[in-house]
């Protein structure tokens, strides 16, 4: 593949290739040689389509002046070139008239394949541009074609200069005659007043009632008031904790714990597991335990031994000390002493969640979702820039989360959720586009926008988000103008002028010069006063 090196020139709006060695021609080659390489950079407006671009490549054609080599600069939001029949029109045009054709259009694939099925090169950015070979659109004529054209040309031209008529000696005459009577009015015209009035006139505040829109398939604000809307979505991890107020029933649990005995005869005593100790020397009455270990003592000696409740309860959880006797006969030689509670036993019933506190904590992340839809919304890179048009809308659940599982004992229940949410929003700086705007649509000299307010809005009308916006301005008052200013002070003197200057309240200063000076006391005329309007001072008057 040929690489072409280009560079680009900001003042002349042209790329120029770098590559083509520079060598000394003659002036119809120069000419050639520009056509053949430079580039004319054409910049697309939102607003073209393909019959005001033919039309500027045609005005171009005509002019003669610009160069053979065309690139199209694509806008960012252009739909010039809609099907493959309009980029073969152009293709077409391009061969027809001996024109190379390459568009940059970035940031859209699609338009940059059909161009380029179309026989037409597409790039990126203008840096491709300038480093790729363009595809061949268009059939150049050669060094010899062109000056056997500009040969034809002076042959045409001298044919026609033969056929011309002489002109009449009378016709010369009066043809003088005419130019010196020109010539005269015009030094007439020049020696009259001209008057130059500088004048710096006050703001005053106007404000605007206003209406803007917006709708859904607009892609661009409209002088209309119309703004594009934007959908933004992303996503919510949000969770909730609620007392779980079910009952869930298992089996009661048994209490355990531990007792010192000491061997208090003058004997070996031994026991199996599974001797009865209690709360009361009638077992019938009091809360029982059993050993859970062998036991075997020497005289005198004590031992820590474990235990458990006969039955589950929470009556097995007994204080230290509950704990005295023992059945018969172990009770003739154990002294019993209890140390430490005993612990674990319980009831069997138990709180567990249920589906009325699940429906509970839904509704709590329900509650949280435009609190934290806004405050996602406001962190976004263009957060500062976007209003939202009402609420988030949920659009997908995308994972629910409870703990513990129904069913199960626990005192409270945690639910976790992630949802994608999405925001219809406008874009504030639009809207003070359109705010702006309207200054000039209703013909106001406008010095600045000092602020707006949104009365109401958004509100549904006519199938349509709109706002109520009152608008302030600093403006000039509506005599400001050139025309205005130029009818009032025609036909007065330099006086007259003057004090009529000076009754204008809305002027804060005004100054009038008259070249040549020695012309001052005669009429002025409209044509000759030129007005200047300095910035507005923003003063009271």
């Amino acid at each position: 593949m040929h690489f072409v090196r280009m560079g680009y020139n900001p003042v002349m709006g042209t790329i120029i290739d770098l590559s083509t060695p520079i060598q000394k021609k003659s002036s119809s080659e120069e000419d050639f040689s520009r056509s053949r390489f430079d580039t004319e950079l054409i910049h697309l407006q939102n607003y073209d389509n393909f019959y005001s671009l033919m039309d500027r490549l045609n005005q171009l054609d005509a002019s003669g002046e610009s160069s053979h080599r065309i690139l199209l600069l694509w806008p960012a939001r252009g739909r010039i070139l809609e099907s493959p029949l309009e980029f073969g029109r152009l293709r077409s045009w391009a061969e027809r008239n001996y024109y190379e054709i390459a568009l940059v259009i970035p940031g859209n694939k699609l338009k940059r394949k059909m161009a380029a099925e179309q026989g037409i090169s597409a790039f990126e950015n203008v840096n491709e541009a300038s480093e790729k070979e363009w595809i061949s659109s268009s059939k150049r004529l050669t060094v010899a074609e062109e000056s056997d054209r500009l040969r034809k040309l002076i042959v045409l031209k001298g044919d026609a200069e033969k056929t011309v008529r002489t002109k009449s000696s009378l016709g010369i005459r009066l043809f003088a005659f005419l130019l010196t009577l020109a010539v005269l009015l015009g030094v007439c015209y020049a020696i009259l007043p001209q008057a130059r009035v500088e004048i710096t006139p006050y703001l005053v505040q106007k404000s605007i009632n206003m209406t803007i829109w917006t709708d859904d398939r607009l892609d661009v604000p409209t002088i209309a008031g119309g703004i594009p809307t934007e959908e933004k979505r992303f996503e919510l991890n949000l969770s909730a904790e609620v007392p779980a107020s079910g009952i869930v029933q298992t089996e009661p649990g048994i209490a355990v714990g531990e007792i010192l005995i000491e061997n208090s005869c003058d004997r070996v005593t031994s026991a199996s597991a599974g001797v009865q100790v209690g709360t009361a020397e009638d077992f019938e009455q009091g809360v029982n335990f059993i050993t859970l270990e062998d036991v075997v003592l020497a005289p005198g000696e004590e031992r820590v031994v474990r235990i458990e409740a006969v039955n589950g309860g929470e009556d097995g959880n007994l204080a230290e000390g509950s704990i005295e006797f023992a059945e018969y006969p172990e009770s003739l030689c154990w002294n019993i002493r209890q140390a430490q509670p005993t612990r674990g036993g319980t009831s069997g019933t138990y709180r567990s969640p249920s589906e009325a506190d699940l429906k509970n904590a839904q509704e709590q992340i329900d509650e949280q979702i435009q609190k934290a839809a806004l405050s996602v919304l406001e962190n976004d890179p263009d957060g500062y820039d976007l209003l939202p048009l009402g609420d988030a809308v949920v659009t997908a659940v995308k994972s629910i989360k409870y703990s513990p599982e129904m069913g199960f004992a626990a005192d409270t229940l945690s639910v976790r959720e992630v949802l994608e949410v999405s925001y219809k929003t406008i874009r504030r700086s639009d809207m003070e586009m359109i705010v702006r705007g309207q200054a000039s649509r209703m013909n106001l000299q406008a010095g600045g926008l000092t602020g707006y307010e949104i009365l109401s809005g958004p509100i549904e009308k006519n199938g349509l988000m709109t706002w109520d916006i009152k608008a302030d301005y600093l403006v000039y008052e509506p005599q400001t103008n050139e025309e205005a200013l130029q009818i009032m002070l025609r036909g007065k003197t330099l006086e007259q002028a003057d004090s009529i200057l000076q009754t204008l309240d809305h002027v804060k200063s005004a100054k009038i010069t008259i070249l040549p000076s020695i012309l001052k006391r005669m009429p002025l005329t409209a044509q000759n006063i030129r007005v200047v309007i300095y910035p507005a001072v923003e003063e009271e008057k």
